[in-house]
């Protein structure tokens, strides 16, 4: 069991490793492309038109080259977003739905209460009726033999 647990922890820690990793090669490219616009700028007096153009066309063709990329991580991000979303309008409608049941339950609940206290009022005047029949049975009785 333990063992298990251990190589669920390494394999854990291998993927935190990979994914610091993944991250880290990413941030290096980026600082690099931000380092050779710096470098473009800090060098622009230096270099003459024909200098810029050949670095313009440099700059076009590995921008190119990247685009393709940079197309279908936009397109993760925005179904990402999409997911995200439509999880927060699900979760909305859910908890309204939720609401809306729990509002539906009170209401059942109140009008069984209600059938309840209704029986109970009917039972209790169906023993007071006995009594009045018993009462009046009696009184019957008792002018009869009164009478004689």
């Amino acid at each position: 069991m333990w063992r298990r647990e251990l190589y669920g922890l390494v394999d854990m820690s291998e993927k935190l490793a990979k994914c610091c990793d993944r991250l880290k090669d990413e941030i290096k490219t980026a600082e690099s492309y931000v380092a050779d616009a710096g470098h473009h700028v800090g060098s622009a007096a230096e270099h003459g038109v024909d200098g810029l153009e050949s670095r313009l066309h440099d700059a076009v063709v590995r921008c190119e080259e990247k685009r393709g990329q940079a197309t279908e991580a936009a397109g993760r991000i925005r179904h990402f977003l999409e997911e995200k979303t439509g999880g927060a309008i699900v979760k909305f409608e859910d908890w309204k739905t939720d609401r809306e049941i729990a509002k539906i339950e009170n209401h059942a609940d109140e009008l069984e209460q209600h059938a309840v206290d209704a029986i109970v009022v009917a039972a209790h005047a169906l023993l007071e009726a006995e009594v009045a029949i018993v009462d009046a049975l009696r009184a019957r009785k008792m002018a009869i033999e009164v009478a004689g």
